[in-house]
């Protein structure tokens, strides 16, 4: 077992492109050897926004303070909902999603994503998880 001091992680800037305002605390990854999930700690400044995005894992996000715009598209085109502190939200494999901190109050949020290494491989149907290739990014 392992207890991470989230004040003792450095803030990162997210160096993607299209980021913009944003800082990410990687908490728990394979670096302190979890092989299954990563636990980041997102904070989105006035103004900024997380890459318009797309992954071939699945993630949860949890807001803790602040509010936003969360965007996604389907066959319509783009779509934009609001998003605030308690929200949980489910991020299906490969759909797009963005970010985006209007407000003047930080926007803050948990992300829990997949090991990539969970979907490189075959894996049989009481895991949960898909079949497919990927490659590693760090975006949310």
């Amino acid at each position: 077992m392992l207890i991470i001091k989230s004040g003792a992680i450095s803030a990162e800037d997210l160096h993607k492109k299209d980021a913009r305002n944003v800082t990410v605390k990687y908490l728990i990854d394979e670096r302190q050897g979890a092989n299954r999930f990563s636990l980041r700690l997102y904070t989105v400044g006035k103004g900024g926004q997380t890459p318009l995005d797309r992954h071939e894992y699945e993630h949860q996000v949890y807001i803790l303070s602040g509010e936003g715009i969360l965007r996604t598209n389907n066959d319509t085109g783009a779509i934009k909902q609001a998003v605030r502190a308690g929200d949980a939200i489910f991020i299906p494999t490969n759909a797009v999603h963005q970010f985006i901190n209007e407000a003047d109050q930080p926007l803050i949020f948990l992300c829990v994503k997949g090991n990539p290494q969970l979907y490189s491989h075959a894996v049989d149907e009481k895991t949960l998880n898909p079949k497919a290739t990927l490659e590693e990014t760090h975006g949310c």
